[in-house]
């Protein structure tokens, strides 16, 4: 089965335009430009997986984690500063 997206935050923080879509399977993924280059990170600590693919600045990149808590943990390792990811996280549809 394919998964289904669905955009359920859009806004600008610090510059950048940010997405973050929903999948029908409960998975997000980030959409947005880098600040810094960034070789990107994947882990997995229990049920938190978080994946930043690597980018230049200026690039767009995307991240994709398992869970809305690990959604802040890409968020941050995308470079969003503590206010940023707070009003993302809290801002979701």
């Amino acid at each position: 089965m394919t998964a289904s997206w669905k955009t359920v935050y859009e806004g600008q923080h610090e510059g950048r335009a940010v997405t973050v879509r929903e999948s029908n399977d409960g998975t997000f993924k980030v959409l947005t430009k880098q600040t810094v280059h960034d070789e990107g990170i994947a882990y997995q600590d229990g049920h938190t997986f978080v994946h930043v693919s690597p980018a230049s600045v200026g690039e767009q990149v995307e991240s994709e984690v398992n869970s809305r808590e690990s959604l802040r943990e890409a968020l941050k390792e995308l470079h969003f500063t503590p206010n940023s990811v707070d009003t993302i996280c809290q801002g979701l549809a």
